[in-house]
């Protein structure tokens, strides 16, 4: 059941009214955890026990944590909960990584070694309820919040349906006070969640799916085009992966917001970012900030020296990258990430001397003070998250006709014979042009004016303002023109495999 789907709009018509018509607190939290595991037991309906299992484990950890005044018993509550949840993690997202990996790794040095793998089904959206449970007993070890008394509302933080799948990492702080208040109907939520979600199906429907007709044939078989085909699908890539997830976080957002609860902004125009330090501030932001939180800050962040604060980076962007997918193309789209932020820091690092945090703003360096080299850092930002973006793509294919799963070298080569031609022109007997080119253009110029215009609004200028009728109007040819897509045709989204 996906967002885009005609099957969510019918369970959530249903949810909707169910939820408004009851009068209390407690009623409608026992509705939203039951139509919670409802949804999510539409994919698999065994693996809810999962995410029940996680519930508990951390629920209860966390009331010990604030029970305990012995140091060395929250330090192991602490250490149940993190290899509890990264254990489970590691068992059904990485397991056969590892094994295949050192498998490779034995059969490069002469050894044969008959290891096998597990027959595992990856849980959808097991690496966001993951790290948004772990936040919370980590907060609450860090004493920056109470453990809740409610099993239930705890267990609604977990399992909310409209972000538990994909996304965003909602903080316990954020989230639970919410659910402590009986929230309250406002047309004017239902007014802008209804058009957010419309903007949201907009960017999967009408840009997301259609560029991935585009993108995919040329990254299943990139040595069958030449270098122009190459750079024109990873644009298409870079605005498909972009468009589809900014797409579902403005669906779960409007989703939450028409019930009443406020969830974390998700991007900021990311491709509008004029260094890799401020896209990571526009891209993903939940996972970046939990990244940041979690991960960067507690291995030492920006102090210590430059060499200490370019581990850091690379750690968190190699971890970040495998967090991902257990596939090498991800840890090297981390580990280039990685790279490029470590050079980016290192210009920020003179800031020190002069009494500034270390971490400060990069476009406040005064190296970064022209529109020349706004533009410069804009095009420079651009290229390298899109080239990332090839490895981040070329995932191991899988057989249709034996149903075996190419190795990862495989695709790693792909990846790179990819990259490489970006520069060096590729020539190929039968050279295949990309069709309808026309539309990809002008679908990535669609998809650069809604950040340009999502931008302009968000730094307090005024948004575009209609009359009624015509905006009734528009409103009827935005969703006629959706319903014709056919949301029935709809692809999965793409971080739904994360």
């Amino acid at each position: 059941m996906i967002f885009s789907s005609w099957l969510f709009a019918g369970f959530f018509a249903a949810v909707f009214a169910a939820y408004w018509s009851l009068p209390t607190r407690r009623g409608r939290t026992i509705l939203l955890l039951a139509a919670s595991y409802a949804f999510y037991m539409s994919w698999n309906a065994w693996l809810v026990l999962l995410i029940i299992g996680t519930t508990l484990l951390d629920y209860f950890i966390a009331l010990g944590l604030e029970r305990s005044t012995s140091t060395t018993r929250r330090k192991a509550l602490l250490i149940c909960s993190i290899v509890g949840n990264l254990g489970v993690l590691a068992l059904f997202k990485y397991a056969n990584f590892f094994v295949l990996s050192l498998r490779g790794l034995l059969e490069t040095m002469g050894v044969r070694a008959n290891l096998s793998t597990l027959d595992l089904l990856l849980p959808v959206g097991i690496s966001f309820y993951t790290f948004q449970t772990l936040s919370y007993t980590i907060d609450v070890y860090r004493g920056r919040i109470r453990a809740t008394r409610s099993l239930i509302d705890f267990a609604v933080f977990v399992a909310f349906f409209p972000q538990l799948v994909a996304g965003p990492i909602v903080r316990a702080s954020e989230f639970l006070p919410q659910l402590a208040t009986c929230r309250r109907w406002s047309s004017d939520r239902l007014a802008s969640g209804a058009v957010l979600f419309l903007v949201g199906l907009t960017k999967k429907l009408l840009i997301a799916d259609q560029l991935a007709m585009l993108a995919d044939p040329v990254f299943a078989e990139p040595h069958r085009y030449v270098t122009r085909d190459l750079w024109l699908a990873m644009f298409c890539y870079g605005g498909q992966i972009f468009c589809d997830f900014s797409g579902y976080s403005d669906m779960a957002v409007a989703t939450a917001r028409v019930l009443g609860f406020d969830l974390p902004d998700n991007f900021r125009s990311p491709y509008l970012a004029t260094s890799l330090i401020d896209f990571w501030r526009r891209w993903h932001i939940s996972l970046s900030t939990w990244l940041r939180d979690y991960l960067y800050i507690p291995l030492g962040g920006s102090f210590g020296g430059a060499w200490r604060t370019a581990r850091n980076l690379m750690m968190t962007m190699l971890l970040g990258g495998l967090w991902h997918g257990a596939s090498w193309t991800f840890v090297v789209w981390g580990a280039i990430h990685g790279t490029v932020l470590i050079l980016c820091k290192a210009m920020v690092m003179p800031n020190r001397s002069r009494g500034r945090n270390p971490d400060a703003d990069y476009e406040r360096a005064p190296w970064f003070d022209t529109w020349g080299l706004r533009l410069l850092g804009w095009t420079a930002t651009l290229l390298v998250v899109h080239l990332a973006w090839v490895f981040f793509r070329c995932q191991p294919m899988v057989d249709a006709a034996t149903g075996v799963t190419e190795p990862t070298s495989v695709a790693l080569a792909r990846a790179t014979y990819f990259v490489k031609h970006l520069i060096i022109p590729a020539r190929v007997a039968d050279p295949i042009w990309i069709m309808n080119k026309l539309p990809a253009l002008c679908l990535l110029a669609l998809m650069g004016a809604m950040q340009v215009y999502e931008e302009w609004v968000r730094r307090g200028r005024p948004g575009l303002l209609l009359p009624a009728p015509i905006a009734g109007m528009g409103y009827a040819v935005w969703i006629l023109a959706l319903v014709i897509l056919g949301a029935d045709n709809t692809s999965p989204f793409i971080y739904f495999q994360f």
